[in-house]
C-alpha cells in the first residue's frame, strides 16, 4: 500500500514495505493509499503546497 512520508524540505512515495523503516530516519507518514496514482497526485499536491521536493 503505498504511503507518503515528509520530513523538512521533502515528501517521499513509499512503495514497499521496506521504506516504512522511513520512520527510524526522521520521515513522518501522513497517509496511505490503495494505489500509487493516487499517492503520487496527493504527494505531488503536498510538495507544491508547502515548496518542497518530491522523492519516490
Amino acid at each position: 500500500m503505498p504511503t507518503v512520508f515528509v520530513k523538512p524540505g521533502r515528501v517521499y512515495i513509499a512503495v514497499s514495505e521496506e521504506d516504512l523503516d522511513l520512520v527510524e530516519e526522521g520521515w513522518e507518514p501522513v497517509a496511505r493509499f490503495k494505489n500509487a496514482a493516487i499517492a503520487f497526485r496527493a504527494a505531488r499536491w503536498y510538495a507544491d503546497r508547502f515548496e518542497y521536493v518530491l522523492e519516490w
